[in-house]
């Protein structure tokens, strides 16, 4: 079981207008709505020093192949877990890359922020949420 597993909504059958593309950058003490590519850095310095259990960017309404990364410090490296947006055939999946070093997961994550891709996430393993 992966940690978007709290991220997962039930089924609703309300509809509502169109939302507006944003970043969300959430972590277990807030959220930060539009972050600059600054304070993504400093949050992902926290989960080295053990301040947070994990860091989440998401790119939200964006109709991107993946709308949100998250990152767990797992002591031997990272596990980055990337999930795909509810209207993606791809949606209940979590591709994970797990046992990656810090440098690797900024990458990743400044990759995401600027170019909205996540490299490589199709060959990594993926798991049932």
């Amino acid at each position: 079981m992966g940690l978007f597993d709290f991220f997962k909504k039930e089924p609703d059958n309300r509809t509502e207008a169109p939302k507006d593309k944003y970043w969300s950058l959430t972590t277990a003490k807030g959220e930060v709505i539009d972050p600059s590519w600054e304070q993504i850095k400093e949050t992902l310095a926290d989960i080295t020093h053990q301040e947070l259990e994990f860091v989440s960017l998401g790119c939200i309404h964006s109709g991107l192949e993946i709308e949100m990364i998250q990152a767990v410090d797992i002591g031997e490296g990272y596990r980055l877990e990337a999930l795909a947006p509810e209207q993606s055939s791809d949606y209940g999946k979590v591709f994970v890359n797990s046992g990656i070093s810090y440098e690797e997961l900024v990458n990743q994550f400044k990759e995401f922020h600027t170019n909205e891709k996540v490299i490589g996430f199709r060959s990594w393993p993926s798991e049932k949420i």
